[in-house]
């Protein structure tokens, strides 16, 4: 359900360029600091894309250093430090991560899952007793959603609104006090999970229909996978971008202290040149 999130290097200075960088190197540094060092295995721009937001609304200016790591022995990279935010969402990926190999296990007896989950569980528990209520509530609208697919739920939004649910959540941790940037924030990150599974489930509708996975666009659906998605292409458009200028409405009213211009590059051209991708636009 992860892997829609990135920059549009079009467009882009190579100053917010850098900068994300700098985010991603930290978290990759947070992974193995406040989880393990396999676990770094996993980074994705998705957890960074809540690093780099989250730690945008915080007063406290993010520390930079020039540091060198295994993959890049040789030269030293800019790496952001010190950062609430950044240990957060090292700690929310790992339980996230772990979660879904989890519900993989559980719903199909994936043996790779349950190797991975080994591989995971001390770093999982090293996050879950600093993040305890993070993963109890993850863990619970995970297996809400699972109850659903079991029944096979035809409703998209009913479905949507559990992944939502779980970043409306995660974009509101306690470190964010002021009451106005949570609410904002909690608006911001439900519609963005909303879109993650709405579009998640749209491009997954051909594998779906191959491996019979649960699917809530092929759920009491006729026809053949191709002949489904033609049939919906129109409202899934509908509700996708209606969700996207959601997200971007609530970015609009976020008082950010920086990276205002590379947040909005991912939000504004990243997840709609993806939508367009996805539903097979140029």
């Amino acid at each position: 359900m992860f892997g829609y999130i990135s920059i549009c290097r079009e467009g882009l200075g190579d100053a917010d360029a850098n900068t994300f960088r700098a985010y991603y190197c930290g978290l990759c540094k947070a992974v193995g600091r406040e989880c393990s060092h396999i676990s770094r295995l996993g980074l994705s721009y998705d957890i960074t894309f809540l690093a780099l937001v989250l730690s945008s609304v915080l007063f406290e200016n993010a520390d930079i250093t020039e540091e060198r790591c295994a993959v890049h022995p040789f030269k030293k990279h800019q790496c952001v430090v010190n950062d609430a935010a950044v240990d957060y969402a090292a700690r929310v990926g790992e339980i996230l991560t772990y979660l879904k190999l989890k519900d993989d296990r559980d719903d199909e007896g994936s043996v790779k899952a349950r190797l991975a989950m080994a591989a995971l569980r001390s770093g999982k528990n090293k996050a879950v007793a600093k993040d305890k209520e993070v993963y109890d509530f993850i863990s619970d609208r995970l297996s809400e959603l699972s109850q659903l697919e079991k029944q096979n739920c035809s409703e998209i939004d009913e479905a949507a609104d559990k992944f939502a649910k779980i970043l409306e959540y995660v974009f509101t941790p306690d470190f964010v006090t002021d009451n106005d940037t949570r609410r904002i924030l909690a608006w911001f990150g439900y519609n963005l999970g909303r879109w993650l599974y709405i579009i998640d489930a749209y491009n997954d509708i051909e594998k779906d229909y191959k491996s019979g996975s649960y699917n809530p666009f092929l759920a009491k659906a006729d026809g053949g996978a191709e002949e489904i998605k033609r049939d919906i292409r129109e409202r899934a458009e509908f509700t996708l971008t209606l969700t996207l200028e959601n997200t971007a409405s609530a970015l609009e009213l976020l008082k950010l202290h920086r990276n205002r211009g590379l947040i909005e590059n991912i939000v504004y051209q990243g997840l709609k040149g993806k939508q367009k991708s996805v539903l097979g636009e140029e």
